[in-house]
């Protein structure tokens, strides 16, 4: 494939990513799913390019900078308050659904190791963020639960790839002790998570010494991939670095970046995982075609037989431990709950985390990352069925269960949980706030003797508050509220079409045209906040 091809075939996928994306959205359908969807298509529409998936580029390229980006918007407050929940499906559920799937592969293949077929219930053990975190936010599913389905995918990633290393070694090698698996298990987390935490403090150091916005961007970009290989290279768990260095900068966020700084980084990384998530997403579709192969002497109809037996287990298996055990581990430590401040979940809140369950990329990976051979140079037991079987879990819990989720929260009647609602309140508090110092400055005399003339200082943050109590009230006031905000965002549009006219005529030079558009662009940015 020449150098020129692959240009086309990337611009192509980047355009598909693109269309797509804006199809789901106008439509008001997850995108993952029509991406995935979209993807299977292509890989099987005739003349097309068939793709493969280097599981390395996945590890490597893909991962540490959308599990940085993750961690680092994780508020590390509320990860605490729901670290008991996420501690139990990051760590117990991995290991339940790895035994669950394996022993039911085991009964179901004749032949087949159980260590195999272990091998299996490791890559699908995790869970994907950023399919059930983005069907989640659309519904406007409680904060908590999305916290939970985020935290527990940063974690679980974790846990469920060191798994499937020692199920791994235990086919390749034919030895398997669970006494050395634990010890080796506990030191690549901890170690993990030490060397995430060091990479973390040295990357704030060097963030407080660099004052170009540029280079402090491009470090936040690259320091993913530097802590990551750091790990990888003392044989830790790289994942686990990463998410640990993430929420060490997520928690100083405030002290390591200025306003603009933030906003400009997270533009960058908002493009970034934009990008690596949708064309993960349509590869992932595409690989349905390779797996298909290698897979002679079963018929489909055995093949979709074992799939949706596998993906059965692991949806059964989630739902025990997401209601009935995890209100169980929730009541036997009490003062862990009390210590973090988080209240134990409703049982429709638990349930919808279960049913929230998607696998991904992570999946994928781990599955075409599978050795050909073992160390005697026997064949790698039903690699092929592996293969297909980790495909079809996660197609089926990305289409089925994100098609359905929608229903199934309005069916449980999830509603929105306090923590949203407080966002009215907290908006007016920090108004109050500054309209209390404007005051206390005007009684103390510290603004200028002129000072009526910055009285429309005043007058704007009264009219904010009036604006938020309203749409805070009864509906009708809601409505009248939000068409004022619409009508403003009407004239902010006139403003930002008169100051191009004005550009375009050089009225106006390069460097005050982009001053006051940034400043039109924030003033919409608030108003649009504030219709929600």
């Amino acid at each position: 494939m020449s150098v020129q091809y692959s240009l086309e075939l990337a611009a192509f996928l980047f355009c598909a990513v693109v269309i797509l994306t804006a199809v789901a959205n106008r439509a008001g359908f997850p995108y993952p799913i029509l991406l995935v969807l979209a993807g299977v298509g292509l890989g099987l529409a005739p003349g097309f390019p068939q793709l493969s998936i280097d599981p390395d580029v996945i590890f490597l390229a893909c991962l540490p900078p959308l599990l940085y980006a993750s961690a680092v918007r994780m508020p590390w407050h509320e990860f605490r308050a729901s670290i008991v929940s996420i501690t139990s499906l990051a760590l117990g559920l991995v290991l339940a659904t790895t035994l669950a799937v394996g022993w039911v592969l085991w009964l179901l293949v004749p032949g087949i190791p159980f260590s195999a077929a272990a091998t299996l219930g490791a890559i699908v053990a995790p869970t994907d963020a950023i399919s059930a975190v983005s069907m989640a936010r659309r519904l406007g599913i409680p904060e908590r639960v999305v916290t939970i389905l985020e935290g527990e995918s940063l974690v679980n990633d974790a846990s469920a790839l060191v798994s499937y290393q020692f199920a791994v070694l235990a086919v390749i090698s034919g030895t398997f002790t669970w006494a050395g698996m634990s010890i080796s298990f506990l030191v690549e987390v901890g170690g993990g998570v030490v060397v995430g935490l060091a990479g973390g403090w040295c990357a704030a150091r060097f963030l407080r010494w660099v004052d170009d916005t540029a280079a402090r961007i491009t470090f936040l970009l690259v320091a993913p991939f530097l802590i990551f290989l750091s790990a990888e290279q003392l044989e830790l768990s790289g994942v686990l670095a990463v998410v640990a260095a993430g929420l060490y900068h997520g928690r100083h966020r405030n002290e390591l970046e200025t306003a603009s700084g933030r906003m400009e980084a997270n533009a960058v990384f908002a493009m970034v995982e934009f990008l690596l998530v949708g064309i993960l997403f349509l590869l992932i579709g595409m690989q349905v075609h390779h797996t298909l192969g290698g897979l002679s002497g079963r018929s489909g109809s055995e093949l979709l037989g074992l799939s949706a037996a596998v993906a059965g287990v692991v949806l059964g298996v989630r739902l025990l431990w997401a209601y009935p055990l995890a209100s169980l581990m929730s009541r036997v430590v009490p003062s862990m709950l009390r210590d973090s401040g988080g209240p134990i979940l409703s049982w429709r809140n638990q349930v919808l985390v279960g049913w929230a369950g998607f696998r991904g990329v992570v999946s994928l990976a781990a599955a075409l990352a599978l050795p050909l051979t073992t160390q005697a140079g026997q064949p790698f037991p039903e690699r092929g069925l592996i293969i297909f079987l980790a495909a079809g879990v996660v197609l089926i819990t990305l289409v089925v269960n994100g098609i359905t989720l929608p229903w199934v929260a309005r069916a449980l009647g999830v509603r929105d949980d306090p923590a949203r609602e407080l966002e009215f309140e907290a908006r007016e508090a920090l108004l109050q706030a500054m309209i209390e110092s404007f005051d206390r400055r005007m009684e103390q005399k510290r603004l200028p003797a002129a000072s009526e003339d910055l009285m429309w200082v005043r007058a704007a943050l009264d009219e904010r508050l009036r604006l938020l109590r309203e749409r805070a009230g009864q509906e009708e006031n809601r409505v009248v509220a939000e068409h004022g905000l619409r009508l403003q965002l009407d004239l902010i549009d006139v403003e930002r079409a008169e100051l191009r006219r004005l550009f375009l005529a050089r009225g106006i030079p390069q460097k005050l045209h982009a001053r006051l558009l940034r400043e039109i662009d924030l003033d919409e940015s608030r108003t649009r906040s504030m219709i929600g």
